[in-house]
């Protein structure tokens, strides 16, 4: 069992939250021991699982469970999804208990491949709700996810609005939730992400493409400074829900946000694990925003910057094919190809075994 002394410090002293992202069973118990108060998967879950040699036997498990002849590949990764949140949901079912409601969340996203289909979004969201009262549904803040967030928030569905990158998705899906909630009177909980190191990836491959000329300290600075803006305009906006920062890729992506009144999720090896190996002093830096003239320099110098800071950067229509919200759902095509992939193995396996 780890140390559980660096999380813990940071929820004792900061009203800044730890949740584990996409963890195997083991590790979402060293997570809860060390102080997580929520956990998230999306899409690349259960692939991920898929070559995880503590996982791989319990996907293999459940994938000839779920077979059925008049089930879909896609249906059947479906359900095999639900399963495996299934078995976290139960282990942070506690903390939702003592919280009131309040914490212990598992969240889920559905199929990605289905992502523009506001009635495909809704189902599937739908049918997750069904497995306990602490899973929170993840929706992708899209032209297509916006209809499916009102929806939901009308229904008391709990939801985590995803794939943020730009603030001005951040201030439109907020919008969405307050028309929502006004019309119902529903106030479920709400979490809005920012997926700053996703964003970084973007950039840093942008930068490389075209050969641009901007100093590795700046550019560094580009993910995390949008996070802090869109921290601070939720609260001047006096937003609905509570931010949470994702798509972490360096220790950074968690500690640059520590005093704010939010929550980051991190992978447990490689982020977690090493925040408590090495136990950094816990420092409030929410407020240390980059200085006007890097801010200026990568509005003039980084491709989508701009559209990620301007308020009015984007519209509803944008969002769908932003850089980085394009380059996050690939990845998430991706696993779950690799899942339909294993759904077929298994099904032929089976039909192999049924006529040697």
């Amino acid at each position: 069992m780890p140390e559980t002394g660096y999380f813990l410090e940071v929820s004792q002293k900061t009203p800044t939250r730890f949740w584990i992202n996409n963890p195997t069973v083991r590790e979402a118990e060293y997570a809860i021991a060390a102080g997580a108060s929520g956990c998230t998967t999306n899409p690349s879950y259960t692939a991920r699982m898929l070559v995880n040699p503590d996982a791989a036997g319990e996907v293999r498990r459940l994938l000839r469970r779920e077979l059925s002849p008049d089930r879909s590949d896609a249906e059947v990764a479906g359900a095999v999804q639900r399963a495996l949140v299934t078995g976290l949901s139960d282990l942070f079912m506690p903390l939702y208990e003592s919280s009131g409601g309040n914490g212990g969340f598992v969240t889920i996203q559905s199929d990605p491949l289905e992502e523009g289909d506001p009635d495909f979004i809704i189902r599937e969201a739908r049918a997750a709700r069904r497995i306990a009262a602490n899973i929170m549904v993840k929706i992708p803040v899209t032209g297509a996810g916006i209809p499916a967030v009102k929806t939901l928030v009308k229904e008391n569905c709990p939801v985590m609005a995803t794939e943020v990158m730009a603030v001005s998705q951040a201030i439109c899906i907020c919008q969405a939730y307050r028309e929502a909630s006004e019309e119902s009177g529903c106030r479920p909980v709400f979490y809005v992400t920012h997926i700053t190191g996703i964003l970084d990836d973007y950039f840093q491959a942008l930068v490389r493409q075209r050969n641009l000329k901007i100093a590795p300290e700046i550019l560094s600075r580009a993910g995390i400074s949008l996070a802090k803006k869109q921290y601070a305009l939720l609260g001047e906006k006096n937003c609905p829900g509570r931010m949470i920062g994702g798509g972490a890729r360096k220790l950074v992506d968690f500690t640059e946000l520590v005093g704010g009144d939010l929550a980051v999720t991190v992978n447990w090896r490689g982020t977690a694990d090493e925040l408590l190996r090495i136990h950094p002093p816990v420092v409030s830096r929410i407020g240390e925003q980059a200085g006007p003239e890097v801010i200026e320099l990568l509005r003039r110098e980084l491709p989508g910057y701009a559209e990620a800071w301007d308020e009015d950067g984007l519209t509803p229509e944008d969002f769908f094919e932003y850089g980085g919200v394009e380059l996050f759902r690939n990845s998430f095509i991706k696993s779950w190809q690799e899942l339909l992939a294993a759904v077929r193995e298994e099904r032929q396996a089976v039909s192999r075994e049924g006529n040697p």
